[in-house]
């Protein structure tokens, strides 16, 4: 299993996977996927993990929260399972180019029209659900977070390592799997590497209609990264934060 938050480099380790021999337990005709009768979407299900085959291959991506339902059907399959985090404040500026981008999403209309400033310190405190979402992935991150130091069968990468040191990363998740990186784990950061390039040179909806969706927005959110170092926005996060967020 991987689990995550949207934008939280869970698509890279989905890619890795993918360049090492597993198959999408969504997407392949090869597996039977059941995410009917779900209370949440992002729950599990045991009519979606008694389809999982042994000795195949075989992951699923999810954002789902440790619930009791999903950490007891974890621990009656047995699997192993990844957790992918990323710093708040990153997540919380993908997860806002997300919400802008997708009109499909609820979020959409409440975000979309606000200039950038405004839309982006909307996100923090306002949704659809009239929860606050920089509390509501504060409070993922860190029940996994509980999870995980009670669990072998856990494994913590944080998509931030990656960007400060590949080889780390990528010889983790190898480990864990048990899969031997020797030369393979250059392979994969080189491949990966090329991948990223091809992604820069396409537009946003081409990467929208691409196999390997991205959409993730560079230039919006290197605007907004510069906004963070003004000193009204970057304290407004920091209140959000200190409110919010206190251990």
């Amino acid at each position: 299993l991987i689990i995550g938050l949207p934008k939280s480099g869970t698509t890279l380790i989905e890619w890795v996977l993918s360049e090492i021999g597993y198959v999408n337990m969504t997407t392949s005709c090869l597996r039977v996927f059941d995410d009917r009768k779900l209370e949440h979407p992002h729950d599990l299900s045991d009519d979606m993990l008694k389809n999982f085959p042994l000795n195949k291959p075989t992951f699923l991506k999810r954002h789902s929260e440790p619930n009791n339902l999903n950490l007891e059907l974890i621990k009656k399959y047995n699997f192993k399972t990844i957790i992918s985090f990323r710093n708040l404040k990153d997540v919380m500026i993908s997860r806002y180019l997300h919400m802008i981008t997708d009109k499909s999403l609820p979020q959409h209309d409440i975000y979309n029209k606000l200039n950038l400033t405004e839309g982006f310190k909307t996100s923090l405190i306002k949704n659809h659900l009239n929860t606050i979402p920089i509390q509501d992935v504060n409070n993922w991150i860190k029940n996994w977070k509980k999870e995980i130091e009670s669990n072998k069968n856990f494994c913590e990468l944080n998509y931030d390592d990656y960007n400060r040191n590949k080889e780390f990363y990528i010889k983790k998740l190898l480990n864990f799997l048990k899969v031997d990186s020797g030369t393979l784990m250059n392979k994969i950061i080189e491949k990966h590497q090329k991948h990223l390039e091809i992604i820069k040179k396409n537009n946003l909806t081409e990467n929208l209609n691409s196999i390997s969706p991205q959409t993730y927005n560079r230039k919006k959110s290197s605007e907004i990264k510069k906004l963070l170092d003004n000193d009204a926005v970057n304290n407004f996060y920091k209140e959000c934060v200190n409110k919010y967020c206190s251990t």
